[in-house]
């Protein structure tokens, strides 16, 4: 069977946990932006910084490498292609300025990654989609409610597919799928199994909203900033001044 994964709601009394959901997704959005301008300082000071919320927040850091280790994986195939260079003879060859650049953009697509897992691992999807659609309620032609429940299913889907995809990659090991040695073979198999189960979980839940009158007006829960929020919004401000820093 596969192993319930971290990337979902984790229950807790953490600061992270009592801040409103609508400073987490300014701070996220904000720090998102600052870290694509972000040299070495600002990128050191901001990654102390999360391991410091990953901490706070309950989270184990060991489990959380290894529920983003794909994308870890798709972080160095980025850095391999960005700075291996081949001459006129075919010769592989490393530019240190090339491997810099490409290490500071994998640094920060990983740092991007971490604060969408804080977000959902320290925030429940009904104050998500609440916090989303008050930010977008001003704006014109957007249906606010339809977005957010949007969103708010795309977060609680992925935690379901991650863990089925662990099934099925169980499940095919005890059946002995290593036997195969084409990868493409073995890779349409998990994909054709893993879309079957996405799909007739989506069909699950279509039936169950339809049964039980489901509609875009719900009742949503209160949300009310705070003096945790304020000091939140400080310390985002002074991890942002280490953007001046060279």
């Amino acid at each position: 069977m596969g192993d319930m994964n971290t990337i979902g709601f984790t229950p807790g009394h953490s600061p992270l946990h009592r801040l409103d959901p609508r400073t987490k997704q300014i701070l996220l959005m904000s720090l998102s932006v600052a870290s694509m301008w972000g040299e070495l300082i600002f990128l050191l000071f901001f990654s102390l910084s999360l391991l410091l919320c990953v901490h706070a927040a309950g989270l184990r850091i060991h489990r959380l490498i290894f529920e983003i280790r794909y994308f870890i994986l798709f972080l160095c195939f980025v850095f391999i292609v960005r700075t291996v260079t081949l001459d006129h003879h075919w010769t592989p060859g490393v530019d240190a300025r090339e491997a810099m650049d490409a290490l500071m953009l994998c640094w920060r697509l990983l740092l991007m990654v971490v604060m969408g897992l804080l977000l959902v691992a320290t925030t429940r999807i009904a104050h998500i989609r609440a916090a989303l659609i008050w930010f977008l309620k001003p704006v014109p032609l957007v249906n606010e409610k339809m977005a957010g429940t949007m969103v708010g299913l795309i977060v609680r889907f992925l935690p379901m597919v991650l863990f089925q995809a662990g099934e099925i990659t169980s499940a095919q090991r005890a059946r002995g799928i290593e036997q195969r040695k084409n990868p493409a073979g073995r890779m349409m198999i998990f994909a054709i199994c893993l879309f079957r189960r996405v799909f007739l979980s989506a069909d699950e839940l279509t039936v169950a909203l339809q049964a039980r009158c489901y509609n875009e007006h719900r009742t949503l829960p209160e949300l009310s900033f705070s003096r945790q929020d304020t000091v939140a919004f400080a310390l985002g401000a002074i991890i942002g001044l280490t953007l001046l820093f060279p």
